[in-house]
């Protein structure tokens, strides 16, 4: 064989081995990047968005009001009510007779005893100096006329001061026996164990409310006419009902955790004083850290991968989001580099 046709033999071959080499890498890199691919695709995850756990707190049944009766110190006359009934505003629940102002009473009647002799001395005093004025000489009698005068002033004071001494007299019989009246309608509370032996009165009212504390932790996560579960600690009574009130003073000034007062009403199912269960639920929603991707999340819909623009805050290791997706929908749970807007997943 000639030198020429070897050597453009050995060029042929040689052209023809790495163009195979160069199909077989080609090949190769296009199922190594294929499988890579179906890999990743095929372990996309979904998550189904919550809200976050319900706050859970104990709490008391209380009255909306109650009220302590000022009763004035004396001698039970009468009582009207038993602890527990039921009373309207205006009713007389004990009478209480002033022991103080019978002291003052006997004191009067004494100041109208001598009001009433002042008032006999003037008139008898009148009475003398009139019959003095009618027996005297014509030229006695200009001077005996001032006299008279003077004894009818005297019996007109000393009428007025008896007739003050006698309406004090009637002020004062007016205080003696003191009414107790309800302030409202509600429960009355009577507590015969005092020292007195008058028994100390107490009015709650008849609307119910819960009465219950949240931390210093939680504040923020509850606000007035937020939704609160209420329930016995059995279960029952059972009211779903709104909190309606949030006090910014503390409950105490403990140096632990600080714990603020809030209120819900209740029903009448609920006893006074009855310890319940409470729970508030949360409407924040959040998601794992996993699931946010620079900044977006992939919401699954009609089973494809739709990318959103998540307005997200960052806690712990979740996000909580304020818009874009709402509760019980799925997002990926794991999205990437290689996850592509309107790409399938298999749920």
């Amino acid at each position: 064989m000639k030198r020429r046709t070897k050597v453009t033999l050995i060029v042929t071959g040689s052209v023809v081995a790495v163009a195979l080499l160069a199909v077989t890498g080609v090949t190769m890199y296009q199922k190594m990047t294929h499988k890579s691919e179906a890999t990743v695709k095929a372990g996309y995850q979904t998550y189904t968005v919550t809200t976050s756990p319900d706050l859970s707190m104990s709490g008391k049944v209380i009255a909306s009001k109650t009220q302590t009766l000022n009763i004035p110190t004396g001698k039970l006359q009468q009582i009207n009510v038993n602890n527990g009934q039921n009373v309207k505003s205006g009713d007389i629940l004990l009478t209480v007779t002033n022991t103080d102002m019978q002291e003052a009473i006997d004191n009067q009647n004494d100041m109208i005893s001598k009001s009433n002799r002042a008032v006999n001395s003037a008139a008898s005093a009148l009475k003398s100096a009139q019959q003095s004025y009618n027996q005297a000489y014509p030229e006695s009698k200009a001077t005996l006329k001032d006299g008279v005068a003077q004894a009818q002033q005297a019996v007109t004071d000393a009428n007025a001061d008896a007739q003050d001494a006698q309406n004090k007299l009637v002020e004062l019989q007016n205080k003696l026996n003191v009414n107790v009246t309800a302030p409202f309608d509600g429960i009355v509370s009577v507590d015969n164990n005092t020292k007195d032996g008058i028994p100390s009165l107490t009015m709650n009212a008849v609307q119910k409310i819960l009465q219950a504390t949240i931390s210093e932790y939680d504040y923020n996560k509850i606000h007035s006419g937020d939704k609160v579960t209420v329930s016995g600690i059995d279960g029952t009574p059972n009211q779903t009902t709104e909190i309606n009130k949030i006090e910014q003073i503390p409950a105490d000034e403990s140096k632990g955790t600080t714990y603020y007062p809030f209120s819900a009403n209740v029903s009448g199912d609920f006893l006074y004083g009855q310890s319940v269960k409470v729970k508030v639920p949360q409407n924040d929603l959040k998601v794992p850290s996993s699931a946010v991707y620079k900044g977006n999340i992939y919401k699954i819909i009609d089973g494809k991968a739709s990318r959103i623009n998540a307005d997200v805050t960052k806690s712990g290791t979740s996000y909580f989001v304020k818009s874009g997706i709402t509760k019980n929908e799925k997002v990926v749970l794991n999205p990437d580099s290689h996850l592509k807007n309107g790409e399938a997943i298999n749920d």
